[in-house]
């Protein structure tokens, strides 16, 4: 029996108007009172996420910065946390200081441009040795953003060839290419190892919908995992398993299948 239900967020769960369907919400609602958990995971920062959660409560946990923060919704607990050391901030900083870099804590993505740092929340403008001893603690992941693929996967490669302990991503959008980085020590399937042990569920008890290549680790370590059938060919390769897509509710779809 299913006693936890995740799925990835953007590009799964939601639409393309960054929405979760009513329908969804109302199945997602449905086996909640039956008992069942759900969660999703994604590279945003924990706000970003909760703030999906204001009006119409249907997260128990999440997994957010590609795992480097998870959190446990009903009990508003911190499960499980791994910053960025300032020295790799620093390193990535100085490397790619003509690019865009977003640099994420739990509730804000903060912006690197200029060699100054912009936070759009606090409506303010720090030098990055002021944000660094301000925040050294509170960022989980960062994003560089580049012009072509050419350039990003060059950075991809230069980042590799420096043997920091990171981990890295590769995001295609349709303006441009980045680069996610987080510790070497995260990825989501850790994240999920730590819902399960304070859930008390086991990998048997747990479906999962991703799209994402950093999805793949988790929904390989799961018996019932699906991937949307707008993911990327890498994906679908690695998850035979597929669904409908975002714009189709192939979220919902699985969620009646299963539960």
């Amino acid at each position: 029996m299913v006693q936890l239900f995740l799925s990835e967020f953007d590009n799964v769960l939601i639409d393309s108007d960054e929405a979760i369907p009513l329908s969804t919400m109302v199945e997602i609602d449905r086996i909640r009172r039956l008992g069942v958990k759900f969660g999703v995971m994604s590279g945003r920062n924990l706000k970003s996420i909760l703030d999906y959660n204001r009006d119409f409560p249907f997260l128990d946990y999440i997994i957010a910065s590609d795992g480097a923060f998870v959190y446990d919704v009903d009990k508003r607990k911190i499960i499980y946390k791994k910053n960025l050391g300032v020295s790799i901030i620093k390193k990535i900083l100085k490397l790619y200081h003509d690019e865009i870099i977003f640099l994420d804590s739990r509730q804000e993505s903060y912006q690197y441009k200029n060699n100054k740092i912009y936070s759009k929340i606090k409506n303010r403008v720090y030098e990055v040795d002021e944000f660094l001893e301000l925040y050294k603690k509170d960022i989980y992941r960062m994003e560089v953003h580049f012009t072509s693929k050419k350039e990003r996967d060059s950075a991809f490669f230069e980042i590799r060839e420096l043997q920091l302990k990171v981990n890295l991503g590769k995001i295609d959008k349709k303006k441009d290419s980045a680069i996610s980085i987080t510790s070497d020590v995260v990825n989501r399937a850790v994240a999920l190892e730590k819902i399960c042990k304070v859930a008390r569920v086991c990998l048997d008890d747990i479906c999962c919908v991703g799209g994402i290549m950093e999805d793949v680790p988790l929904l390989l370590s799961i018996p019932c995992s699906y991937v949307v059938s707008n993911s990327p060919k890498d994906v679908k390769k690695c998850v035979t398993k597929q669904t409908s897509s975002n714009e189709t509710k192939g979220v919902e779809k699985i969620i009646k299948k299963m539960v």
